[in-house]
């Protein structure tokens, strides 16, 4: 909890999720209500006013913490200190040279684009034009999903390659829409409660949200068990790793979410959308609104955790490490995993000089896998340096290493390992790995 980066992508996940959540809320569940009840304009009005505002605060508190972020991971990649990371180039090549810089760059064009569209979409007297509606929430959702090539989904080979990364983008498009659209309709719920014509547009609302809930818990069960597939390995693993107790928190947090929506679905919106009495209408749009805060609350705190499993190696690479045994403490290690096979790539020491390294290789049982011959080829990060290549050597242990290993400069290397397997089959596996200075 020290780490610094940990606060600032919690700060930088809640703030583009309340961003993409009102949104989709104003497109999918505002705008509607408005247009199928007869409720007082004024109260459109007032609502428009404040979902803006939330939303504004949002995207600037987004994009402000998106600076902070560049430069806390480059430091960490390149193990320079923050003050000489311009100077010396590094915050270019982590711009330009990795997933995450590339993603950072595409992520800060949206949100400024989004700025742009924000002008003329939260129009206070009338809805925005459909067409404009509908760009907004895409731009949105990509603004949002696009958090995923910041994360552990990237690195994949074949098809977790694609499955992955599609399921971590839904997920987090999922939860932006539900856990994102809560304090919107805490709001609304707040401002509907003057007379009956008014409470129609919270009985509007409120099934419209109920729906959306719905469709979004759905996607969030099915694209968190793939996740989970990929970076939990085993059952075991979610007790025996830090990441896995972190998850476990996690689901606990959203179990807890599930089952007050079930007490709303089932009990509360049913007395809210009944014309018969208008007193119990209104006690369940109090409750409704108490519950929504909660989850809200509930939902900060699952976006926390999330800042802190992405600060975490996930549980399938801890349980894989215990495998090839403990890491040296002066070495660079990645776990590189892919759909024939993994690599474990040990450098040690992992620092600018002269160093040995240690491949092994696995199947998807962390069984060793047999192979012909396998190459390493690293390549720095300064921009426009030349891959080096070397033939690896078997030892007795089944290790195949390359020594003499020429580290020039600090920074973000690329390694690549490539392996003719002794079925015949091509193993190609690639990753950034960390290069300490001196």
């Amino acid at each position: 909890m020290d780490n610094p980066l940990f606060y600032v992508r919690a700060l930088h996940f809640a703030a583009t999720v309340s961003v993409a959540g009102v949104v989709f809320f104003v497109v999918l569940i505002a705008e509607p209500a408005f247009r199928h009840t007869a409720a007082d304009s004024r109260i459109a009005i007032t609502l428009r006013q404040r979902l803006a505002l939330i939303a504004w605060i949002s995207l600037i508190v987004a994009l402000i913490s998106a600076v902070p972020w560049l430069i806390l991971v480059a430091e960490s990649m390149s193990g320079q200190p923050i003050g000489t990371l311009y100077g010396q180039g590094v915050l270019e090549t982590v711009l330009t040279r990795t997933d995450f810089g590339n993603d950072w760059l595409l992520r800060v064009v949206f949100g400024c684009a989004l700025g742009g569209l924000f002008v003329h979409f939260f129009s206070v007297k009338a809805a925005a034009p459909r067409a404009l509606q509908i760009a907004t929430a895409l731009l949105a959702g990509a603004y949002a999903g696009g958090l995923a090539w910041t994360g552990h989904a990237i690195g994949g080979q074949g098809v977790e390659d694609i499955l992955h990364p599609t399921a971590d983008v839904l997920h987090i498009i999922a939860a932006a829409a539900w856990v994102g659209g809560l304090t919107p309709l805490v709001l609304l719920l707040s401002t509907t409660r003057v007379d009956a014509a008014v409470l129609a547009l919270a009985r509007t609302a409120t099934l419209r949200f109920s729906n959306l809930g719905i469709a979004s818990v759905a996607t969030l069960l099915v694209s968190g068990f793939i996740n989970s597939w990929y970076l939990v390995g085993s059952i075991s693993a979610l007790t025996t790793t830090g990441y896995g107790r972190q998850l476990l928190i996690k689901l606990s947090l959203f179990l807890l979410m599930v089952g007050i929506a079930a007490i709303n679905w089932s009990q509360l919106t049913p007395k809210l959308v009944q014309d018969a009495d208008i007193a119990a209408a209104q006690f369940a749009r109090r409750r409704l609104r108490r519950n929504a805060a909660i989850e809200a609350t509930l939902g900060t705190a699952i976006i926390v955790i999330v800042a802190v499993l992405g600060t975490l190696p996930p549980a399938s690479h801890a349980a894989l490490h215990a495998h090839s045994g403990a890491i040296p403490a002066d070495a660079t290690f990645q776990h590189i995993h892919g759909e024939d096979g993994m690599a474990d790539v040990t450098i040690e020491p992992g620092r600018v000089g002269t160093a040995r390294a240690t491949i092994q290789l696995w199947n998807e049982d962390f069984a060793p896998l047999t192979a012909r011959d396998v190459t390493l080829t690293l390549t720095a990060p300064t921009p426009g340096s030349k891959p080096t290549t070397r033939s690896a050597l078997q030892n007795s242990d089944g290790e195949w290493i390359v020594d003499g290993v020429d580290l020039t400069e600090p920074g973000n290397w690329m390694v690549a390992v490539r392996a003719t397997l002794a079925s015949g089959v091509r193993l190609d596996l690639a990753a950034p790995i960390v290069v300490d200075a001196k």
